[in-house]
């Protein structure tokens, strides 16, 4: 039983044999160096991203926690509360280096390379105690694994962070509802429409016509490079709602292989008021509330003509632009 006993005493590094802590603290600066020397000789330090103080600072930072955690958990596990500071001071740099565009390999590489740094110190103090050396190699090396485990899974959980609000952001972007003039509100739509996006699109609408009180909605859809019964059912649907909140809408943008598309799968578009161009639509929007769009010598001829005249022909201008808009409002 005493020779028993004697074994498991000599097996337990967390009593007899704190050895890693000891060299932390001793060789402090000497592991420090190796390690950044390390790094910098690896082609994987990219000065870019980190400047080299920053990397000596980290790595001081990660050695002196490192040594006091293992220290206050008596050779404990990684996850004990003795090690919640060395922890989230990794989770920070990894989610520091997922920000700055560091790879997953380069994430995990830079902890798990402080091994090639210790073990031949630690088999350098340790020569001649082959057993104590197993016992604290083997603990050291799956301390290590786990700080790089916390270092790659903080790294996914920040990249899908970075992915879903980069997503949000362009969400937002691809649907800017932009005011051209006066009651009059454009929507130029780029890519693809799905539910999601023709949901927000519709809310970005309806919100700008309410806060504008604009009656002119276009929608150009020159970017939109295919159409399926899929987006133009969200297009129709778009327009009926903004129809419902007192804005009429012009499609643009509506290229000849888009209208054959639409006629190819009997999309009914016949409520929607159409153009080729955005120009087109913009012109009828000035004629829809009563403005026309005219050559500057024109404009030049009225300031110039009699008042007679230039009563006249803005009186023409403005019969023109009443004329369009009782046209639209009898077709809808």
């Amino acid at each position: 039983m005493a020779v028993e006993n004697r074994a498991q005493e000599e097996s337990a590094p967390a009593q007899d044999t704190p050895h890693v802590v000891s060299l932390l603290e001793k060789r402090h600066d000497e592991i420090i160096s190796l390690w950044i020397k390390d790094r910098l000789e690896s082609g994987e330090f990219r000065d870019e991203l980190i400047p080299k103080k920053d990397l000596r600072r980290q790595s001081q930072q990660i050695v002196d926690m490192l040594a006091r955690s293992i220290k206050d958990s008596d050779y404990g596990e990684f996850e004990s509360p003795a090690f919640d500071e060395l922890r989230a001071f990794l989770n920070q740099i990894s989610h520091a280096r997922a920000v700055k565009g560091y790879t997953p390999l380069e994430n995990a590489t830079y902890i798990l390379s402080l091994r090639n740094t210790l073990l031949p110190l630690l088999a350098e103090e340790l020569e001649g105690n082959s057993d104590a050396m197993v016992s604290e190699m083997m603990y050291f090396t799956k301390l290590l694994d786990k700080m790089g485990l916390v270092m790659v899974e903080n790294y996914i959980r920040s990249r899908e962070e970075i992915i879903r609000q980069q997503r949000q952001d362009m969400m937002e972007l691809s649907t800017p509802v932009i005011k051209v003039w006066d009651k009059i509100l454009t929507l130029p739509i780029i890519g693809t429409l799905d539910s999601r996006r023709a949901q927000l699109m519709m809310e970005s609408l309806l919100q700008k016509i309410v806060q504008s009180g604009s009656t002119i909605a276009i929608l150009d859809i020159t970017g939109v490079k295919t159409m399926d019964t899929l987006v133009a059912n969200h297009l129709i649907k778009t327009v009926t709602a903004a129809r419902l909140m007192g804005a009429r809408c012009i499609l643009t943008g509506v290229s000849p292989a888009i209208a054959q598309t639409m006629v190819q799968l009997g999309i009914d578009l016949t409520q929607i008021t159409t153009r080729a161009q955005m120009s087109d639509g913009i012109r009828l929007a000035f004629e829809m509330i009563g403005r026309t769009v005219v050559p500057a010598k024109a404009l030049a001829h009225l300031s110039n003509g009699t008042n007679a005249s230039a009563q006249s022909t803005a009186a023409q201008l403005a019969a023109h632009g009443a004329s369009i808009t009782e046209e639209q409002k009898r077709r809808e």
